[in-house]
């Protein structure tokens, strides 16, 4: 989610993510899509928003036989970055955005994958989304798209004490940063944290069979640097929303405490995510 970092899409926060994105999958659908992907002979993988390369090093090892990936991306620095990923698989990259380069490109696979996306788009590209990837008789493994949950938690190994557990502007400081993730986007408005279940409905209504389940992240003491981004990242969206004097001196504060009990360790951190795999009707 675009919350999730104070510069969401720069290398190091990509870099700094990835090890959490990767163990949060749901692995039933990875599963499943892997036996699809057998049975159907698929070779063709078009991965949108793919910035260094995450879901192609997850995704390669995991599915049978040749691959082709087309990798697409506004940014050329990640996708410069991807590109040297190293895998067996022939990679190319297309540097363009979402719509002008990515719906042609989902037209011509067998599969179209992103990660950590839904939530930034519209309702309106995720309708043009399912129709082509309809028209070309593709399957979708969509995975990681942010759901609105924040929860902290205490681990029973120390920190610094009951505001590690909870803490009154929790839910102040999430309700803030669903609000920012459903902000304008141009002409529409991001779909934020109701983005998975609207493309899994999205797909329901041009035929296809969906499933959808859970991938949260579930940081602790070891993943430290993350959540202390995490922190900051949330707190420039709370404060993006422009909130009145009062507001923004709760939300620093809540910020500074949020960060030594990340620091101190001995915490749980939730944070909610959602995959989806749709795939055609029965060949």
């Amino acid at each position: 989610m675009s919350s999730e970092g104070r510069d969401a899409f720069s290398p190091d926060w990509l870099a700094l993510r990835e090890a959490a994105d990767h163990r949060a999958r749901a692995i039933r659908l990875v599963e499943r899509l892997r036996a699809e992907w057998r049975a159907r002979g698929w070779i063709r993988i078009v991965d949108l928003g793919s910035g260094t390369g995450s879901n192609l090093r997850y995704l390669a090892p995991r599915l049978p036989g040749p691959q082709r990936w087309t990798l697409v991306d506004h940014d050329a620095d990640l996708l410069a970055r991807a590109g040297a990923a190293g895998t067996d698989a022939e990679v190319r990259c297309v540097h363009g955005d979402l719509t002008e380069a990515g719906l042609p490109a989902a037209a011509q696979a067998d599969l179209v994958t992103c990660s950590a996306l839904l939530d930034l788009v519209t309702e309106e590209w995720l309708d043009r989304l399912a129709r082509a990837c309809r028209a070309a008789g593709c399957g979708a493994y969509l995975a990681l798209t942010y759901d609105g949950v924040m929860e902290w938690s205490a681990d029973g190994s120390g920190g610094d004490g009951p505001a590690t557990a909870s803490d009154a502007e929790d839910a102040a400081i999430r309700d803030a940063v669903n609000a920012h993730q459903r902000r304008d986007r141009g002409p529409a408005t991001a779909l934020g944290p109701a983005a998975a279940a609207a493309a899994e409905a999205r797909f329901r209504t041009v035929g296809y069979r969906t499933w959808r389940l859970p991938s949260p992240w579930r940081l602790g003491p070891g993943d430290r640097a993350l959540a202390l981004a995490l922190i900051d990242g949330w707190e420039d969206a709370a404060l993006d929303l422009s909130p009145p004097p009062a507001a923004a001196r709760r939300i620093r504060a809540w910020a500074q405490r949020r960060r030594r009990t990340a620091a101190a360790g001995g915490f749980e951190l939730t944070v909610g995510h959602q995959d989806l795999l749709a795939l055609p009707p029965p060949a």
